[in-house]
């Protein structure tokens, strides 16, 4: 077992590892929404509901590259800077009087309903591989625990996820009629993941007692972004 600056160094491959296992899974992830999408214009709805769907449909097609443009984009910052845990948009303005109470907007109210609801069903999918690479990573650091805004942690990509969503021009309407799908693909790529480096990290020996759970990866087809663009600029 690596001590020290190797090992802290094990433990930044780790993520670096996780996130790029993240962006090669986008691509299929991106086209397996909009399939789903596409599947619900086949389902009786009332005329209301269909042209929602149809909106939704469009405007998922001519901004899924944004969309994953921009969580690639989120991923790479979280690698390289590091997630703060408030942004400075979420300060109150210098100098604002700060009651007992303050209002929060509707859209950091969703924002978070949203993404903890997407963090949810991540774990409920991924929490034994997430477990056993919480135990291998904070092993690696020396401490009890990772940061509550480390990458690793489910919370931390589904806000990328949904920020990125709305900032490729998608609406909170559109994500809550495909959630179900939205789910399940993202429960499935973490999960392999997870699982992906914590292989990696029994084959360099960081805490090899933990067992690695026997794991089917999915197949999406050849869809896989090559890496090495990804992470050069």
């Amino acid at each position: 077992m690596a001590t020290g600056a190797a090992a802290s160094n094990l433990a930044s491959q780790a993520r670096r590892l996780y996130s790029e296992e993240l962006v090669k899974g986008l691509t299929p992830l991106v086209q397996a929404c909009i399939e789903g999408a596409r599947s619900m214009l086949d389902k009786p709805a009332e005329h209301a509901a269909m042209q929602r769907r149809r909106d939704m449909v469009q405007s998922l097609m001519t901004g899924a590259q944004s969309w994953h443009r921009q969580m690639v984009a989120g991923l790479r910052h979280a690698l390289l800077h590091g997630v703060s845990a408030i942004k400075p948009s979420d300060l109150p303005p210098a100098g604002a009087a700060q009651g007992p109470l303050t209002l929060v907007d509707d859209d950091t109210i969703e924002l978070e309903i949203v993404t903890s609801r997407l963090a949810l069903s991540v774990m409920d999918r991924a929490s034994w591989e997430f477990a056993d690479l919480r135990s291998r990573v904070a092993h690696l650091e020396g401490r009890a625990e990772l940061d509550p805004q480390d990458m690793l942690r489910a919370h931390v990509l589904a806000r990328i996820v949904f920020e990125s969503w709305r900032a490729s021009g998608q609406t909170l309407e559109a994500w809550r009629e495909l959630q179900p799908v939205l789910h399940e693909e993202f429960a499935h790529l973490v999960e392999e993941a997870y699982h992906e480096v914590n292989r990696w990290l029994a084959e360099n020996k960081v805490l090899p007692e933990v067992d690695l759970r026997p794991f089917i990866r999915r197949s999406k087809g050849n869809q896989n972004i090559p890496l090495g663009s990804i992470w050069q600029h």
